[in-house]
């Protein structure tokens, strides 16, 4: 039940509530002080309905009566009268003028002056309430202690009732208010606590807590949104660190890189200095490896330049509208010309698709030349094989080029395209480059609109797979806005 129904619930129940409690207690009340219910110490108004049978009785009693002039036959119904109506206080006797004369030993309730003149006559008083039915020579009496008018004290008894109402409505309406007022605020207060409890959870670090909350109601959309707060706060915390690793490992790994060529110029002009290259060739020598040292340092700081443009999207992209397939029978052939001379085989078993792309051709080559180089770098036997294959759908073009080296671990497979990153061996060995290449051509790839990820062979070997959107758009004077961002 929503919060906004129980509000409107309770709002009603504590308009009612009262209002029917206090129709009810006035009815308990009523009745208990009429004595209907026969709760109060004088009986109820039922008797009275009692008396008015009991007369019809004495009626039928006073004709049989007449009937006959012996009062003997008359003494034993007033006898069972007697015992039928005992403890009601009625009493039924027989008289004669105004004597009793039957029973004797009757009740010593002091009888009302009655008019005998005539045959029936009922008199109230507020003590008690007679009857006299005439019975030829006799007369039978009924007498009813218990039927009183007494009301004397009527103004103090309503006083009372009327503080007892008002103090009983008082005491319903608070019970009621406080019963209904728990209800809703324990309903709101609740749901709230539950998510005070959560953020003190994530105040003090614990950023892997979630909440439950089972209820459907206004808190369960918080709740939820609290989850996804929690959830991206847990990510951009696992994300800081792992920039955070991963900026000292590109730290390491710029130092690792630029010491180690600088090291060997440094080596060999102190060389030159002292003179060590003694003829003419060791002299060339040493020039042609600071030369290449030199080289590699500025091939360092130029993929470092280019990662960083990338990583914060400033370098540009010039886009084309290209056939992928022609582009990559034209890559592959070049590069199959280039690689192959240094143990590196290209194979293609299918045909490539027909596809328009947008791209910046300069980069994706160089994405295509960084996967090749990457299994040349590392091949474990004299020439390494790479195979390309195709899949496409309405949405992507799919390349996946395979290779059959050594591959990497499964806990290696995810940091292949972080920057710097390279395996322990390969850190020992400089030449195999800067580790820069494969976190260049994410970027790339990622700016193209496309995905690239890594997947081990199950027969050996390490799978690159490169994904690029087809082109979607309408071929025109638009296409000159596309082409280059």
């Amino acid at each position: 039940m929503s919060v906004k129904r129980r509000l409107y619930i309770s709002n009603f129940l504590m308009l009612v509530m009262p209002v029917l409690l206090l129709i009810l207690t006035s009815i308990c009340l009523m009745l208990i002080y009429t004595g209907i219910t026969g709760i109060r110490e004088k009986p109820p108004l039922n008797y009275g309905e009692l008396f008015s049978k009991r007369m019809e009785k004495v009626e039928e009693l006073a004709a049989k009566q007449k009937s006959v002039t012996s009062k003997e036959p008359i003494q034993s119904d007033i006898d069972e009268f007697n015992r039928q109506n005992e403890g009601t206080g009625m009493n039924l006797s027989l008289y004669q003028g105004q004597h009793r004369i039957y029973p004797v030993s009757s009740t010593n309730v002091e009888m009302p002056d009655m008019n005998h003149s005539q045959s029936n006559v009922i008199i109230v008083t507020d003590q008690l309430a007679v009857y006299r039915a005439e019975a030829g020579d006799y007369a039978l009496v009924l007498s009813d202690s218990n039927f009183t008018v007494n009301n004397h004290d009527t103004f103090e008894k309503r006083i009372y009732g009327g503080a007892l109402m008002l103090t009983i409505l008082i005491v319903v309406a608070i019970v009621t208010n406080r019963a209904l007022t728990k209800f809703v605020f324990r309903s709101i207060m609740d749901p709230i606590q539950i998510i005070v409890d959560g953020v003190h959870q994530l105040r003090d670090g614990n950023l892997k807590y979630r909440i439950h909350y089972d209820k459907q109601d206004e808190f369960a959309s918080v709740c939820v949104e609290f989850n996804d707060m929690a959830e991206q706060l847990s990510n951009m915390v696992e994300e800081r660190k792992k920039n955070e690793i991963n900026r000292r490992e590109l730290i390491a790994g710029i130092s690792h890189d630029l010491r180690t060529p600088l090291t060997s110029i440094k080596a060999y002009l102190e060389g030159l200095e002292k003179g060590v290259a003694t003829t003419p060739q060791m002299r060339m020598k040493y020039f042609d490896t600071i030369k290449a040292k030199t080289a590699s340092l500025e091939h360092i700081i130029n993929q470092l330049f280019l990662f960083s443009k990338l990583d914060i999207g400033d370098f540009p992209l010039y886009m084309e509208l290209v056939d992928i397939g022609a582009e990559m029978k034209r890559t592959m052939a070049a590069f199959e010309a280039e690689y192959s001379p240094k143990g590196l085989n290209l194979h293609y078993e299918q045909q490539f698709p027909q596809a328009e792309t947008l791209i910046d051709v300069v980069q994706f080559r160089n994405v295509i030349q960084n996967v090749l180089e990457n299994s040349l770098k590392y091949k474990d036997k004299e020439r390494v094989d790479v195979t390309i294959t195709w899949m496409e759908n309405e949405q992507w073009v799919e390349m996946r080029l395979t290779d059959n080296g050594p591959g990497v671990s499964p806990e290696e497979l995810g940091k292949l395209f972080d920057v710097f990153y390279r395996s322990d061996a390969s850190r020992k060995r400089p030449d195999l480059g800067s580790g820069l290449g494969l976190a260049i051509s994410s970027k790339v790839i990622e700016r193209l609109g496309g995905r690239i990820h890594a997947e081990l062979e199950p027969r050996g070997g390490l799978s690159i797979i490169i994904t690029i959107p087809k082109y979607k758009g309408v071929k025109g004077e638009d296409d000159e806005e596309n082409l280059n961002h």
